[in-house]
């Protein structure tokens, strides 16, 4: 099943709420129609597991993880390449490389936030687009950190993405392997009564 559509009808954050609150699963492509002051590309791929982010890129040739991990040179072109190859079809490349003892936990946690700011809340400055969701895709694994996030929490990252300055004791040492998900009393928005800081805490905890 599929849903097309234009930012003139729905705003990213309407598509978000809808995905989190249905929890849905599938991909949704948004194409840039407006050049975009803080985004490089013009198409955006994100992907969806029961309403939770669990990786972007913006193409489908599932090499940006890889790219982003050569970036840091973390790990060199061919190790990270032939590491790869070699990730079981059924585990996330970036939990295999946890488990190999390659990424630590809190360098898994700067890519999945990267690739959230980078690909999903860019968006938030698009004035002109188009969106198509599609149910039931395939999840491309060597994309995949092993992290989600509630579709509707990077809503609150595109206004304060100082979020990758806060120090790793803030996460738990599983980091990799934990999903963030929603409090119980989370509305899509964060309470008033709670800071940005305060409100990442209370995911990290759930």
């Amino acid at each position: 099943m599929s849903t097309t559509g234009s930012f003139s009808d729905f705003s990213l954050c309407e598509i978000l709420q809808f995905i989190e609150q249905g929890h849905k699963s599938g991909l949704l492509t948004v194409r840039a129609l407006s050049e975009s002051p803080t985004s490089k590309s013009r198409v955006h791929y994100i992907w969806v597991e029961q309403g939770c982010i669990v990786a972007a890129a913006n193409g489908l040739d599932e090499q940006g993880l890889v790219k982003l991990i050569e970036q840091r040179q973390w790990v060199s072109d061919r190790v990270i390449y032939k590491l790869a190859q070699l990730c079981p079809t059924d585990k996330p490349l970036g939990k295999y490389l946890f488990d190999q003892g390659v990424l630590q936990a809190e360098q898994l946690k700067q890519l999945f936030l990267t690739q959230v700011r980078q690909q999903v809340c860019t968006l938030f400055n698009l004035q002109d687009g188009e969106f198509q969701f599609e149910q039931n895709v395939s999840l491309p694994r060597l994309e995949l950190t092993g992290l989600s996030i509630s579709a509707g929490i990077p809503i609150l990252l595109a206004t304060s993405l100082d979020i990758l300055a806060l120090r790793s004791d803030e996460y738990p040492s599983g980091v990799a392997a934990k999903v963030f998900p929603r409090p119980s009393s989370y509305s899509g928005k964060t309470p008033e009564t709670h800071s940005l800081k305060t409100f990442l805490r209370m995911l990290s905890l759930a």
